[in-house]
């Protein structure tokens, strides 16, 4: 039997925390598992010790990166395998000094889990998908502590499942011909804002205004938030901590999108990596549940 996290909260028990700590910055409290109004169609509570190869393939797009490195392309990525660690009831997607492996700490390299992969056979038209969890639309919703500095970025992301209509195509080039292609439900880049970590964006790609940049209180590396969106035909909402914070009206991806979580570590449009700077880093995560409305 799967044990689910069960989150008690009462006025005394939030007095008495702030009175042994009041300095210490607060984390946003768990949300009830059950959504009235919703239906449960996917949670993974990270409760295991280990990532459950029921839900997830612990890898980024391995499809892909193994079809461009047989063509001769930059996959771009030295290697995609997830560095996951466990406990306490979370999943950290990790990125240490090694692992996941590179000839160096600055090489690119990403910590990822999705819910759908695909192979490509002799030729780019022998495609084989392997789908663990897709769905249009709903509420999709993740509780998670982020990474602070430059060169990281922590992802929740949807794409399509056909690999074929995603935001790159499988040799490697840039797909706007297909229209709207993948949902950000949240990209939060490390690059230290002052003295903060606090900017979060929203996107629907490939569109002119479905791009959206909020920065909220505290260091987001602190402490843990709830990020979520609410996709439905041609609206998608975004949810920081329970409260709306940005709305789109507009074309949505046409079929079902598979999750996708993931660490980033790279040099570029996330600006430098320190080569000395601290290891391990972790994007922790408390859970991640997707909920269909009811009739």
């Amino acid at each position: 039997m799967r044990i689910i996290k069960v989150y008690f909260f009462s006025a005394l028990s939030l007095f008495l925390i702030g009175k042994l700590d009041a300095g210490a910055p607060a984390d946003f409290p768990a949300n009830p598992l059950n959504k009235p109004g919703w239906e449960l169609t996917f949670h993974d509570e990270f409760d295991r010790p280990v990532l459950d190869d029921y839900f997830w393939f612990s890898s980024y797009r391995a499809g892909r990166g193994e079809y461009l490195r047989r063509i001769g392309k930059d996959a771009r990525w030295y290697d995609d395998n997830a560095h996951c660690d466990f406990g306490n009831g979370t999943l950290k997607l990790r990125v240490d000094r090694t692992r996941p492996w590179r000839p160096t700490p600055i090489t690119p390299c990403v910590s990822c889990i999705t819910t759908s992969d695909h192979r490509i056979g002799k030729s780019i038209n022998e495609i084989r998908i392997f789908d663990k969890f897709s769905q249009k639309y709903g509420y999709f919703e993740m509780r998670a502590k982020c990474v602070k500095g430059s060169g990281w970025m922590c992802a929740f992301w949807l794409h399509q499942v056909d690999p074929r209509h995603q935001e790159f195509t499988l040799d490697g080039e840039r797909n706007e011909k297909d229209g709207v292609v993948e949902i950000d439900i949240f990209e939060q880049r490390g690059k230290c804002i002052g003295e903060t970590n606090s900017q979060i964006d929203y996107n629907v790609h490939f569109t002119t205004d479905g791009h959206f940049l909020d920065e909220v209180p505290g260091d987001l590396s602190e402490t843990f938030h709830i990020y979520a969106m609410q996709w439905q035909e041609g609206k998608i909402q975004w949810f920081f901590d329970n409260r709306l914070v940005r709305t789109y009206e507009g074309p949505t991806p046409p079929g079902e999108m598979f999750l996708l979580a993931a660490l980033f570590h790279y040099e570029g449009w996330l600006g430098k990596i320190d080569p000395q700077g601290s290891y391990p880093r972790d994007f922790e995560i408390d859970y991640i549940r997707v909920y269909r409305q009811k009739p």
